[in-house]
């Protein structure tokens, strides 16, 4: 497989930024991502160099397609460091990454989120501002590769829910308004010894795995005080493909927030609710209108997530203690 760089692409000279310390990493894990990685390096080539040195690390997750030879196709092109964690779940290969991340700020991506010409220089800019904030989250645009149908494109919420979309303003944030495609944490947070919980995240051994692995790691990192601030300027491209906008895979995606929510309130103790659906909500499922079956569909199966994910706790619990602790199941 032959990959050529777009004409006239200036990316960043490895040999340049080697002579100096390096400033900023970007980390991002990827598993089979040849249809991907290569759109997404791409656009590290071409971004503007920031004004620090900075390298990228990509961590292979067991990848049985292309992508180790695009990795080191990319790497001749761009100040790349590529490692292997060849036991599958993201949440592991970006703790693995995590080791190999030098400087004042790590930014967290993903193999399939293009940057903007201005990502690298951007995010170069919060190493001396606002320096008392600690998590960043940044700007996330929807690429679609076909176009969606209407009634999606005007939705902003399912934007949000289904593509990570992000456009909020300058200001302070919520840590859980912080999402995976583009966020950045000050690497004393990672000198403390956070790490993202590898019992969630993406995982080829689990295709209706619980998602929220950044959300659970934003959280934890908040609750110990760091402050959390809204970056607008650093801005990906979010690449959604056709399969994405099929039912059947909002259906898996809202099972799998289900089990999400469910593991991370679990974990944060406290009462354990679930969420509840509507007769109107039930009905829309049958609906011949796609934006009200699509939501219906969404609305039921992340209900269902979230309940079989706390019976499995339950029965974990059963299992190492005994007896199921009531407290801990949805409420009905």
């Amino acid at each position: 497989m032959v990959f050529r760089p777009l004409r006239g692409a200036e990316g960043p000279r490895p040999g340049l930024e080697a002579m100096q310390k390096v400033q900023m990493t970007v980390l991002l894990a990827t598993r089979n991502g040849e249809r991907v990685l290569a759109r997404t390096l791409e656009g590290y080539c071409r971004a503007s160099a920031p004004p620090v040195a900075w390298k990228l690390v990509v961590v292979d997750n067991g990848s049985t397609d292309a992508t180790p030879d695009i990795i080191e196709h990319f790497k001749r092109r761009l100040p790349l460091e590529s490692l292997v964690e060849p036991v599958t779940g993201k949440s592991r290969a970006l703790n693995a990454g995590l080791y190999a991340v030098e400087g004042r700020i790590a930014v967290m991506t993903d193999d399939d989120a293009i940057p903007s010409p201005t990502f690298l220089a951007a995010w170069a800019k919060l190493l001396d501002h606002r320096t008392d904030y600690k998590l960043f989250g940044g700007s996330i645009d929807p690429l679609f590769d076909v176009a969606p149908p209407r009634w999606l494109a005007e939705s902003k919420l399912r934007f949000a829910m289904m593509f990570a979309h992000r456009d909020l303003p300058e200001g302070p944030i919520g840590a859980d308004e912080i999402y995976g495609p583009n966020m950045a944490v000050r690497t004393s947070v990672l000198d403390q010894g956070f790490r993202f919980d590898e019992k969630i995240g993406p995982n080829a051994e689990d295709p209706d795995y619980p998602t929220g692995g950044e959300t659970d790691f934003c959280w934890r990192v908040a609750q110990s005080g760091a402050a959390c601030w809204f970056a607008k300027e650093p801005l990906v491209h979010h690449i959604v493909r056709p399969e994405q906008l099929i039912l059947r895979n909002w259906i898996r995606r809202a099972y799998r927030t289900g089990r999400g929510r469910a593991h991370q309130m679990w974990e944060r103790g406290g009462a354990i609710i679930a969420p509840r659906l509507s007769l109107l909500q039930r009905l829309a499922m049958f609906s011949p209108i796609p934006r009200h079956r699509f939501d219906g569909a969404s609305a039921y199966h992340l209900l269902r997530g979230f309940r079989e994910e706390c019976a499995r706790r339950n029965a974990i619990g059963e299992v190492a203690t005994g007896a199921a602790d009531p407290s801990r199941s949805p409420a009905r």
